[in-house]
């Protein structure tokens, strides 16, 4: 009998040292902010684009390498044919508003949904802070909105998605629903609003699809509950998907 192999402290050495190289590691990268927070998102991006490759509804999404790129690859030719409303939640200073403004399509119509102060809440991953309360106000001022021309008319409505999004009447017209809001409530009241108000076709494009304790655990969740939709196109964060008919009793959508 080998007793090297029934002596734990032998068995164990190549996990001990690897444990070892691990705790010291991280220990390290846990005094950081910037690093810890790539290294962070690289891990997550990966996990991300795993899950996407093994889910049902998304097999088919095509990667782009940044989410302009994706706009103006995957988004921009289904919107240029469909003449839809925009409902951005997220605003912040406007800078997607302002890029989508200058793309020439014939939105019918554009509905910002913002506090204007910056991020309401804390954002929390895994029960620990990765930025404050307060971080994305406007450049401009606090309350501040963004100053658009465009040949389409804009409205904001500033407050609490959860507060000012359920009462929102859906436009008759096709969606393209901007989803930047980087917390789990309001990206759940987004889709919960949808689940009820949404429509085959609409398109919904979400920016930190990636996160697996925010707007990535509320697209899961969504889908588990019945909303029912595809992957058009995903980067390592962002998604653009778009609402299907609902499946029939038995089916799975993801």
């Amino acid at each position: 009998m080998d007793r090297s192999s029934s002596n734990p402290l032998t068995a164990w050495r190549p996990s001990r040292l690897r444990e070892r190289v691990h705790t010291s590691a991280a220990a390290l990268l846990s005094r950081t902010v910037r690093p810890l927070w790539y290294a962070e998102t690289l891990v997550l991006s990966a996990r991300y684009q795993q899950f996407l490759a093994s889910a049902r509804w998304a097999q088919e999404s095509v990667r782009y390498s940044d989410r302009v790129t994706l706009w103006e690859k995957a988004a921009e030719p289904r919107l240029r044919s469909s003449n839809p409303t925009v409902l951005e939640f997220g605003v912040a200073e406007g800078l997607a508003t302002r890029w989508w403004s200058d793309r020439a399509i014939p939105f019918a119509g554009w509905h910002g949904f913002d506090t204007f102060e910056g991020l309401p809440a804390d954002w929390v991953r895994g029960d620990v802070p990765v930025m404050s309360a307060g971080v994305f106000k406007p450049g401009a001022g606090v309350g501040a909105v963004p100053q658009i021309e465009a040949p389409f008319p804009f409205a904001w409505h500033r407050g609490l998605i959860e507060e000012t999004l359920p009462g929102f009447v859906r436009p008759d017209a096709g969606l393209f629903v901007l989803i930047d809001v980087d917390l789990l409530e309001p990206t759940s009241v987004v889709l919960d609003w949808l689940e009820v108000n949404g429509r085959p076709g609409d398109l919904v494009y979400f920016d930190e699809a990636f996160d697996p304790w925010n707007e990535g655990l509320s697209i899961r969740r969504a889908i588990a509950g019945g909303l029912s939709m595809r992957a058009v196109a995903h980067t390592g964060s962002a998604l653009l998907a778009v609402l299907s008919e609902r499946a029939a009793p038995g089916q799975e959508t993801g």
